[in-house]
Formats: structure tokens, C-alpha cells, sequence
């Protein structure tokens, strides 16, 4: 009886060994299936990227951005300079800033000197320019000409190399005739 048991044991052994086989080859067959599922997708998705992801300063190189750049308006170009150091270097060419500047400067009476300053890049004339132009004109300056308030028409004053203003013949100011007046001009940084 024992020697019967025992087989018996062993046969239900070997048929429970057998499904534990079966069901682990299953196991391992899904598992098999899931991962190439998996690579597949991850395949499908490099691709993608590789189509999407790569950097156009590389694909089409410097020479092709600079021209894309320079069409672009000031702003845009500006937020190009933070995309990486190398848009940097292609973002900040004085080719690129030279018509930027150019076209800030169109019919301006007032250039800032510092930006005209030789050896200056362009695109730092360029800020220059534009935190010159956000100056507030202070009241007491607005006040000297009355062409400001309404009451006459615009005065023409003219600055010297050598620091000396002259102005209209015929022109007051405060009584002073300055038609004719060499005095030393005093000028305020305004901010």
C-alpha cells in the first residue's frame, strides 16, 4: 500500500510539475510578446523623435539660420539667442543685428552715442537703443519748449560737438534771445 501511495504521489507529482511547465511557458510566451510589443512602440517612437526632435540650426546649418534669423522681427530673434549656446552664437550675429538696427534707427532724430560706439556688437546697440527709447522726458524739460503746452510752435535747438547750443534767429527763452547765445549745454541722464 505505502509503495502504491508513494507512486500514486509521484504521478500527481509529475502532472502538477507538468501544469506548473505549462503555465510558466505560457507565462513566459506573454511575457515574450509584451517586450516586443514594447521595442516596437519604442521604435515607432524614436523615429518620431528623430523626426521631430533634432535641432534645425544642425539640420540646416548656419549659414541657412542666419537667413531665417535676419527675417524674423527683433523679438523673436532676441528669444532665439536663449534656445542653447550654439543658437546663441547664430542669434547674436552683428549680419543679423546691423538691419535690426537699421530699421530702429529709420527717421529717429536721436540716436544714442553709446551705440554708435565703433567695435560695439550690434546687437548690444541694439538694447542700448531700445532702454534709451523707454526714457521718461522729465516735466522741467518739457516745460522749456512751449510748443510741449500748446502755446507756440516747435522749438529748434541745435547741439555743438564742442558742447555749445544755438537755436532759431528770433527764438525766446525765457527772455534770453538764443539765436546767437555760445553757452554750454548741461545735459541730465533721464531715467
Amino acid at each position: 500500500m505505502e509503495l502504491q501511495e508513494m507512486e500514486e504521489k509521484l504521478q500527481n507529482g509529475d502532472v502538477l510539475l507538468e501544469v506548473k511547465k505549462k503555465k510558466k511557458k505560457k507565462r513566459r510566451k506573454k511575457k515574450r510578446k509584451r517586450e516586443k510589443r514594447k521595442e516596437k512602440i519604442e521604435e515607432e517612437e524614436e523615429e518620431e523623435e528623430v523626426g521631430l526632435s533634432q535641432d534645425p540650426l544642425e539640420v540646416l546649418g548656419r549659414d541657412i539660420m542666419l537667413m531665417i534669423l535676419k527675417n524674423l522681427d527683433a523679438r523673436s530673434v532676441a528669444l532665439s539667442l536663449l534656445v542653447s549656446r550654439a543658437w546663441h552664437g547664430v542669434a547674436s550675429s552683428d549680419w543679423i543685428w546691423s538691419s535690426k538696427c537699421e530699421e530702429l534707427w529709420l527717421g529717429k532724430a536721436h540716436i544714442p552715442h553709446l551705440a554708435l560706439v565703433q567695435g560695439l556688437p550690434k546687437l548690444a546697440a541694439y538694447s542700448l537703443s531700445i532702454m534709451d527709447g523707454k526714457r521718461v522726458v522729465p516735466e522741467y524739460w518739457r516745460n522749456l519748449d512751449p510748443y510741449w503746452k500748446g502755446t507756440s510752435p516747435l522749438m529748434h535747438r541745435y547741439f555743438h560737438t564742442d558742447g555749445s547750443q544755438t537755436a532759431d534767429p528770433g527764438d525766446k527763452e525765457t527772455g534770453l534771445e538764443l539765436g546767437n547765445v555760445q553757452r554750454p549745454l548741461l545735459l541730465l541722464q533721464c531715467s
